[in-house]
């Protein structure tokens, strides 16, 4: 499968989500009509708390993750000032390490190795 901008923008939108879904997006394609441009399209998303380069290479669950990985650790809230771990990882202060498995995107505990959620690309038809 080959990503398109709107599959980018939807999960460049899920992977926000998760963690606040007032968090604004950017995203700038390369050049489609540059003569000189070589290669696979590609996007880079930015937001506040990342910024990530996708191609269209990329399988759906491995951009998903490659958005999440980049937001993973502690995350502080502007709002209180406090601080989080993200992706949470229950009963635990660390966050949960981000994986490919399939067509899913796990958080597995770092400790134990525990699949601790599952989350699955959610782009538009």
């Amino acid at each position: 499968m080959t990503l398109t901008d709107g599959d980018v923008a939807a999960l460049a939108r899920q992977a926000v989500d998760l963690l606040d879904p007032r968090i604004s997006i950017r995203i700038d394609p390369d050049a489609a009509d540059d003569p000189y441009r070589w290669g696979r399209r590609s996007w880079l998303v930015e937001t506040a708390v990342f910024q990530v380069y996708v191609s269209e290479a990329d399988e759906a669950s491995e951009a998903l993750a490659r958005m999440l990985e980049a937001i993973s650790g502690e995350i502080t809230d502007p709002e209180h000032g406090s601080a989080r771990a993200f992706p949470t990882c229950p009963g635990h202060v660390h966050p949960a390490r981000v994986a490919v498995d399939g067509a899913d995107v796990v958080f597995r505990c770092p400790d134990t190795d525990e699949v601790v959620a599952r989350v699955r690309p959610d782009l538009p038809s």
